[in-house]
């Protein structure tokens, strides 16, 4: 479960947790790593060293964390004195779980897929975290955010996130990110959060006929036909052969007989 290229950083994660423990004998001789593992759950008794470390290794380079992120030690602090042992930590009992989870998926799930290429795809850490330790979605952090404190507080998640993770794989800064999300806004009555978020977009996609038709939705399905109609107009003169051409006609074409 290493993550494509990644470094081999440090020795533990969320995931990690799932196993790593040192005896207790091991930790008083201050000998890390030690020769043999105890309070392994989900993974073979027998793992040799290498291949035990290996794979926190793999769990750290997926959810970009540290080992004490699932163990019990501190930041800087030689391995020797973590307690790998300990079960204290949520992170640690939550990684058995995923670890599990991703042998379902392999074994079962995904076995049985009709007709399977021989070159099969499998799941593993990086399917889903891609650097991050909590692998959730772009427009899903963006929400909590503005529920939390706001709008401001939004953009300025979007902001910090764009500037830290730009580039890489852990979330989607294509322009359908904000989109989606400023419209969802607008159709649940929040028409103010989302046009924040569509101006936002605009910034980063500036007169982007997708942006237009997308302002040009959220107005249309807060009952705001005028402006919609104006971002639409817009939308098509970014874009003569987007969608936006269908709602122009919509709202301009003759009006049925009562």
């Amino acid at each position: 479960m290493r993550k494509p290229g990644s470094n081999n950083g440090s020795i533990s994660a969320w995931l990690l947790a799932v196993c790593l423990a040192i005896p207790s004998t091991a930790l008083a001789q201050g000998k890390f790593p030690p020769d043999s593992f105890i309070n392994l759950k989900v993974l073979p008794g027998d793992i040799e060293q290498r291949a035990l470390i290996d794979m926190m290794r793999g769990f750290t380079g997926a959810l970009d964390v540290r080992c004490q992120y699932c163990h019990v030690g501190e930041e800087g602090m030689p391995l020797d004195s973590f307690n790998f042992t300990s079960d204290d930590k949520r992170t640690k009992r939550t990684a058995r779980l995923m670890i599990q989870m991703v042998r379902r998926i392999n074994d079962s799930t995904l076995a049985q897929i009709p007709e399977r290429p021989a070159s099969a795809v499998e799941a593993t850490c990086w399917t889903c975290h891609r650097g991050l330790a909590r692998p959730q979605p772009l427009g899903e952090a963006l929400r909590e955010a503005l529920d939390a404190a706001g709008l401001d507080s939004a953009v300025l998640a979007y902001r910090n996130l764009r500037e830290r993770y730009y580039g890489s794989a852990a979330y989607d800064f294509g322009e359908e990110t904000l989109n989606q999300l400023g419209f969802s806004l607008a159709r649940a009555r929040r028409l103010e959060a989302g046009l924040g978020i569509l101006d936002l977009n605009a910034e980063f996609f500036p007169n982007s006929p997708g942006v237009l038709h997308t302002r040009g939705e959220a107005y249309l399905v807060s009952g705001d036909t005028v402006s919609a109609l104006a971002a639409y107009r817009r939308a098509l003169a970014a874009d003569s052969t987007g969608p936006a051409r269908f709602r122009v006609r919509q709202l301009t074409g003759p009006r049925p007989p009562r």
